[in-house]
């Protein structure tokens, strides 16, 4: 890997508002779609939701790619994108994988336990390894490193409690301590200074733990499936939880928007690949 600092350049100021207009607008979509959520039957909801998600990670990739090319060969940027058009591939596979004939028969249990789940953890993956190549590590007490994670892992701990320690909860174990290890990462590497990064992020976080949660306690216990209620009509609160795909989207813009400000005030020197 070389460093030179003469592949800098500054953002084509017209094309740059248009992109922030563009993923702002993505976000205010998803607020409107997860409200929409009680209108809209639930099977043509999650057919929308899964289709604006796929379509906002790839234009997510679509950016990183332009940025990278035309204004910093950041290497954070190509890991995104890589992390934004596989995540979209993922999503795309885990919905069909619910609809074809073939597998349709297992049902929408056994969708959380299929290979699209090392996926998205792997979306979280690029990230860590991003931040990584990116930035030199900061001082963080060890102490705090290890109540975070305590915090983080007790949450699968108390699940497999319940449940058992299967297939299901191992995963979920690994879906924690993964998500733990991006938070703590992105904080010892000083990228939760960028606010927009820092809230995508957490907001990705925080879906990726009740989406785990929604596959394990919830689908397991009908008793924990309790009926919400809205004027506009009733709803499982296990399918109350496909707001998760908007909350998806919302993050990435997020992100998006975070690592346009990342590139545009850091000074250091890009790094790419030759």
């Amino acid at each position: 890997m070389k460093c030179s600092p003469g592949l800098e350049k500054s953002p084509d100021l017209r094309i740059s508002r248009f992109i922030r207009l563009f993923l702002w607008g993505v976000i205010a979509a998803a607020a409107i779609f997860a409200v929409l959520i009680f209108v809209i039957p639930l099977d043509l909801y999650r057919l929308i939701g899964h289709c604006f998600e796929a379509c906002a990670a790839l234009s997510c990739m679509t950016i990183c790619l332009y940025a990278y090319r035309s204004w910093s060969r950041r290497m954070i940027l190509l890991l995104a994108a890589f992390a934004f058009g596989e995540y979209a591939l993922a999503t795309v596979f885990w919905y069909l994988f619910s609809l074809l004939p073939v597998t349709e028969m297992l049902g929408r249990p056994y969708v959380f336990m299929t290979v699209s789940e090392f996926s998205f953890l792997g979306f979280m993956l690029f990230f860590i390894a991003g931040f990584q190549i990116e930035q030199p590590e900061k001082p963080f007490p060890a102490l705090y490193a290890w109540l975070v994670l305590g915090i983080f892992m007790s949450i699968p701990l108390a699940i497999a409690g319940f449940e058992g320690l299967t297939v299901r909860t191992s995963l979920l174990f690994l879906r924690f301590f993964i998500v733990e290890q991006l938070l703590v990462v992105t904080v010892t590497r000083g990228f939760s200074k960028y606010s927009l990064l820092w809230a995508g992020l957490c907001l990705r976080v925080l879906v990726s733990g009740l989406y785990g949660i929604r596959e394990t306690l919830f689908l397991q216990n009908p008793s924990w499936n309790i009926t919400l209620s809205a004027t506009s009509g009733t709803l499982p609160l296990y399918d109350f939880f496909s707001i998760i795909g908007p909350l998806v989207i919302a993050s990435f813009a997020f992100i998006m928007l975070g690592l346009l400000d990342y590139t545009a005030s850091s000074g250091k020197p890009a790094c790419f690949v030759p």
